[in-house]
């Protein structure tokens, strides 16, 4: 497991034992929370926002809303986000896209995720994996390259769009076995996915836990998972690294803050959110969809990781040429 996550999910457990007064929210204002969403509802990102703002208001003693503002792969929101007051009404919900991969794949970046968010914590990682059509003769990884290497190859892998961290997760694998595939990308993963299993496309990729139901149903078969582990859920399932390709990804739940909002504010809210995180029935709800969530997570631990995602993938991107 990679160094920064080992940290955050074993992290600073001193943060759920400390007494935390509650006024600065719960007595101040009075009003509601807006919880700012860059997707549709029925996304995951949507869905994640929706699973923290009853637990949350329950902590807060404020109504907590989810406010969808869809467009551009979270970009739309942000841009929206980032003219908020920073007093702790507004915060935002990002996935690794609006975090990360959304604006360092752009020629112009509307935002730089290292310095324009007051990063209050990282929520969640769920890794992503590999799944195929079953009509794709490979039951592995090595497989699969084999056959994208012979010179009549034709195979493609499908991704919920340019630019978003399943696309960039596919460019890693195949620079990593040194094959070609083609990218076909989608609005969305469900529509990925659906012509990944009518046979359009050979391959998908996108979070393990989206993938499982398809896969036990066999629609799909997931030949690998890009976690540096083998998951709880479905043991038998080897990761990439296991099969001799060294590519870890997947995506992740941050919450952010307008930079600007009081400490007072922020350490409050960030004690909040880890003690919805530790629940026993938030983290149970979450395995069953092969999530992790994390409880432990202080403002500077989130901080650290965006800055280490966009450290990771930045090269990638480079090499690519992707300028959107």
């Amino acid at each position: 497991m990679d160094m920064h996550r080992r940290r955050l999910l074993a992290g600073a457990a001193g943060l759920l034992a400390a007494p935390v007064a509650r006024p600065a929210l719960a007595q101040g204002r009075g009003g509601p929370i807006r919880l700012v969403v860059g997707f549709p509802p029925g996304g995951s990102g949507d869905l994640f926002a929706r699973f923290l703002a009853e637990p949350l208001r329950e902590e807060l003693g404020r109504p907590v809303i989810v406010e969808n503002r869809p467009g551009a792969a979270g970009v739309t929101a942000v841009e929206y986000f980032l003219r908020q007051p920073a007093d702790g009404s507004t915060l935002m919900m990002h996935t690794g896209s609006s975090a990360v991969s959304g604006p360092i794949t752009r020629r112009n970046p509307p935002y730089d995720p290292t310095r324009d968010f007051a990063w209050v914590a990282l929520l969640s990682y769920a890794p992503f994996a590999v799944a195929l059509n079953p009509r794709v003769p490979a039951q592995g990884l090595a497989e699969l390259v084999a056959l994208a290497k012979r010179p009549d190859s034709r195979l493609a892998y499908s991704s919920a769009g340019i630019g978003t961290t399943v696309h960039l997760a596919g460019e890693a694998l195949k620079e990593a076995a040194g094959i070609e595939m083609q990218h076909v990308p989608y609005p969305g993963s469900g529509p990925a996915i659906t012509d990944t299993i009518n046979g359009t496309v050979a391959a998908n990729i996108e979070t393990y836990g989206t993938l499982l139901q398809h896969h036990r149903a066999g629609t799909l078969r997931i030949v690998a998972t890009m976690d540096p582990d083998r998951t709880p859920i479905a043991p038998e399932i080897p990761t990439a690294k296991e099969q001799g390709f060294d590519v870890t990804a997947g995506t992740y739940n941050l919450l952010a803050a307008p930079v600007g909002t009081p400490a007072e504010v922020m350490q409050q809210v960030s004690a909040a959110v880890g003690r919805v995180m530790a629940r026993p029935a938030q983290k149970a709800q979450l395995e069953t969809l092969g999530i992790t969530g994390i409880a432990e997570s202080t403002p500077d631990q989130a901080r650290q990781f965006v800055a280490d995602e966009v450290a990771k993938w930045t090269p990638l991107v480079r090499r690519l040429g992707l300028a959107l």
